[in-house]
């Protein structure tokens, strides 16, 4: 399936060409039928060399409630970081049906001071400040198992999932005494997605939505004003997981479980991109992160450290550190 995505989105590469540009849902075909591919091959290669028989993962790696993170922001010219954090708690409405409310934040420590690029001109440094905040939930409905009649092609449960979020991106410049402001506000009404549990340690996970796109300024010292009408842009991301036990529960004190994440993110918001060759500025970054959570035997509460990279042009390595607290709501079935 991975690899008829990614001949059938590359064929419509090559067939437009030129035409595409960062925000055509071709890429999303062929960074998904990326993804799934690469998940396969290690999947495979992971069950192979698994001792039989083979033991269930019981404190799977999820999101982390609370979370800090070093994210990078650069593009490709400059690299810098920012500091980032997020709230993602869990409730279980039922033992089918789950919902993880966020909020986030992201701030680049200090301001940037640019001087006057022609020398010999005196002139104030222009400074520059850039934060961003995000809110939003997720809402997951586990589909009865089986809906169909078991077969090796659609052997696990899947999800569906709805993620509708909102994203505010300012940045305020200081040119001298006055202060001018830009604000990018994104909504993603109708991001759609789902989850197809492969096999009990492995899952695959594709969004698709629409994202609107509401731009502001202020001139120097006057007060913000939008543009009449939002911009329309299209965003997916493919994601798939692995599960890997490092020391299981009961084997000592301490229990720690891994996840390999590999994911692909279609979207020009950030300016983000992934080149190959002359192919440039068409699809989103790539993705490949390993989670480590651990558990003192019998607490509630579980640390996760999080290390990967993005790859692509203002992209670059990243960690997180995360505590996991108990989900609200009781357990699911």
């Amino acid at each position: 399936m991975s690899g008829t995505a990614f001949g059938a989105g590359a064929l419509i590469f090559l067939g437009l060409g030129d035409s595409m540009d960062a925000g055509d849902p071709e890429g999303v075909i062929v960074g998904a039928g990326l993804v799934g591919l690469s998940g396969a091959l290690i999947g495979l290669i992971a069950d192979l060399v698994t001792p039989r028989p083979a033991v269930p993962v019981r404190d799977r790696v999820q999101r982390p409630t609370l979370r800090l993170s070093l994210l990078p922001e650069g593009s490709s010219q400059v690299d810098r970081y920012v500091l980032g954090g997020r709230i993602d708690p869990q409730i279980n409405l039922s033992p089918h049906v789950t919902l993880n409310p966020h909020f986030g934040f992201a701030a680049r420590l200090g301001a940037d001071a640019h001087t006057h690029p022609v020398p010999g001109i005196a002139a104030p440094p222009l400074r520059t400040q850039r934060h961003k905040v995000s809110g939003g939930a997720e809402l997951a409905f586990a589909l009865p198992y089986p809906i169909i009649k078991k077969k090796p092609g659609l052997a696990g449960p899947v999800e569906l999932r709805w993620r509708p979020m909102w994203e505010l991106r300012r940045r305020t410049l200081h040119p001298g005494a006055d202060r001018q402001v830009v604000e990018h506000h994104a909504l993603y009404p109708a991001t759609l997605g789902v989850r197809w549990h492969v096999t009990p340690r492995q899952r695959f996970t594709v969004y698709l939505g629409p994202r609107m796109d509401w731009l502001g300024y202020t001139d120097p010292g006057g007060d913000l004003q939008f543009g009449s009408t939002p911009l329309m842009a299209f965003h997916g991301e493919a994601w798939w997981q692995l599960d890997v036990p490092v020391v299981r529960q009961g084997q000592g004190e301490v229990a720690v479980t891994s996840r390999i994440n590999v994911g692909y993110v279609h979207s020009n918001l950030d300016g983000q991109r992934f080149d190959l060759g002359a192919i440039i500025g068409y699809f989103g970054p790539f993705e490949i992160s390993t989670d480590l959570r651990f558990r003192k035997r019998g607490a509630p509460v579980a640390l996760q450290l999080t290390a990967g990279a993005r790859v692509g042009s203002g992209g670059g390595p990243f960690v997180e550190f995360g505590v996991v607290t108990p989900a609200l709501g009781g357990s699911r079935g």
